[in-house]
């Protein structure tokens, strides 16, 4: 059962240089990995942003890196957060932490508007969910809308297949929201998806032989099986339930 997860996660590919971040020239220190983004290259990085999150830079390299697969965005949002805590409202990084911190200890829509509103005014939620992500994967999936459609599209047979744990349920996004990133609307969502990721986490370090699963790596799993080609109603790889 658990082969259609692990066939799909070592198909996982997020390649990201962050050299071509367009202000990559005032960090002379930094914006220089290029990530093959495979798993094991993506989980250096995360690695790499947990051993020195208390400087600022890798908190910029991170944005860049999570909206990488929309270059116009990556750039704009990457200035506007770094402009944001250098020049209009500067934080230390270890503030950041703390915020961070906080919610991942309390996961509270309030804990993390508090958070998110230290780098975005307006109220999306993927960018941000990335921190704790990479802070804690045993425990904290990423988030974003090809996840959602997954969701949106497999949750009642994962569910039923489950019925006494953690349930998901639907994003606003996608069915009764306009918008075309995820909201606070979809806050609940994420919350589910979280409870979720981390029990189907468990199962399969339960039954995976020589393998341990993280929270994030089921969030990986599910990022490659939906694909990435626009207006896409099912996902392009099928996920057993387990």
């Amino acid at each position: 059962m658990p082969e259609s997860w692990m066939n799909t996660l070592t198909k996982y590919r997020y390649p990201v240089n962050l050299s071509n971040y367009c202000g990559a020239h005032n960090f002379p220190n930094h914006f220089k990995q290029n990530i093959i983004g495979d798993r094991e290259t993506t989980i250096k990085f995360e690695n790499y942003f947990r051993e020195n999150c208390l400087m600022l830079e890798p908190w910029f390299e991170v944005i860049f890196w999570k909206l990488n697969s929309q270059p116009d965005r990556a750039q704009i949002h990457t200035c506007t957060v770094v402009k944001q805590l250098t020049e209009i409202r500067p934080v230390s990084p270890s503030y950041l932490l703390g915020t961070a911190q906080k919610f991942m200890e309390s996961v509270t829509r309030k804990n993390f508007v508090t958070f998110r509103k230290l780098f975005f005014s307006s109220n999306v939620i993927a960018t941000v969910a990335t921190y704790p992500a990479f802070l804690n994967p045993e425990i904290f999936p990423m988030v974003d809308t090809r996840v959602a459609k997954w969701v949106n599209s497999q949750y009642t047979i994962h569910n039923l297949n489950d019925p006494l744990g953690p349930q998901l349920i639907p994003s606003v996004f996608g069915i009764s929201s306009k918008s075309t990133v995820l909201t606070s609307a979809d806050f609940d969502f994420y919350y589910y998806w979280i409870l979720w990721t981390r029990h189907m986490a468990k199962k399969m370090n339960e039954i995976s032989n020589n393998f341990h699963w993280r929270a994030r790596d089921i969030e990986m799993a599910v990022f490659t099986a939906w694909g990435d080609q626009k207006g896409r109603k099912t996902p392009l790889l099928h996920l057993n339930p387990i």
